[in-house]
Parts: C-alpha cells; structure tokens; sequence
C-alpha cells in the first residue's frame, strides 16, 4: 500500500522547481519528519510554499464522477474506492492543505479527476518518490 502526500504548490514556486522537482521534494520531505516540538514553525514554512486546497469543490468533482460507481464510498472528506475486478484499493483524505490518497495500484483512479482540477505535486516520503500530477500521462 503507497501513500501519497499530494500540494498544491503557489504559482511562483512551481515556475522555479517545475525542472528540478527534488529542491521541492526535500523541502517537503523535511517537513513532514520534523519533531512534533517543530510543528509550530514547520506549519508557518509550509503555508510560505503551498497554497489552501478547495476541498468542497474537488468534493463535489468526486462525487459527482464516482456517485453510480457499486465500489465507491464517500464518508465527509474521504472517498474510497474498492474495486473487486480491478483489484483497485483506493482511500482519498481531502484537507485544505493536503489531499492523502492511499492506493494498491499504480494509478488510482481519483487521480483522473484531480488532473483535471490544478497541477498538484504528489510525494510518497517512505518510498522518496515525487512528480508533479500534470506529467503523468492521462488516465483510462
């Protein structure tokens, strides 16, 4: 099971680590295995980076794609999506500073609907990968 982190970048930034995406990686990964005692500070840094997701509106998007789908959930912020056939076991937290997808497969399907929303950045910290949404190529 992977677990993705996924941002949405400020503009300013994503025009400066769109060709070197590691700077941001690190800076992100530094951030989420900080001490708890640092979170104060961390917080602050992190807002300087990404800008607050419109949940209700990527909400809306999912339910409004996924709602006659027999496998799929919907409990508040959280979507889940767990096809039998396509052996698919996906779980998609929506947060005004993050979303959390948590999947068995290469390409979930929720990022579908995401790559349609904005260019996001999605890191996985345990297993050091990262790419921006926008370079996968589409989905189905």
């Amino acid at each position: 099971m992977r677990v993705f982190y996924i941002f949405q970048i400020k503009k300013d930034l994503e025009k400066i680590t769109k060709e070197n995406p590691y700077m941001l990686f690190n800076t992100l990964e530094t951030i989420y295995y900080r001490e708890p005692d640092d979170i104060r500070s961390c917080y602050t840094f992190l807002h300087q980076i990404i800008d607050k997701i419109n949940i209700k509106e990527i909400d809306i998007a999912l339910f409004k794609k996924y709602k006659e789908n027999f496998f799929y959930m919907k409990y508040r912020n959280v979507h889940s999506l767990h096809d039998v056939y396509r052996q698919e076991n996906t779980t998609i937290t929506l947060n005004k500073t993050y979303i959390k997808l948590e999947t068995n497969v290469i390409k979930p399907r929720f990022l579908e609907e995401l790559q349609k929303q904005k260019n996001y950045f999605v890191c996985d910290f345990k297993e050091k990968d990262y790419f921006w949404l926008s370079s996968l190529t589409p989905i189905g």
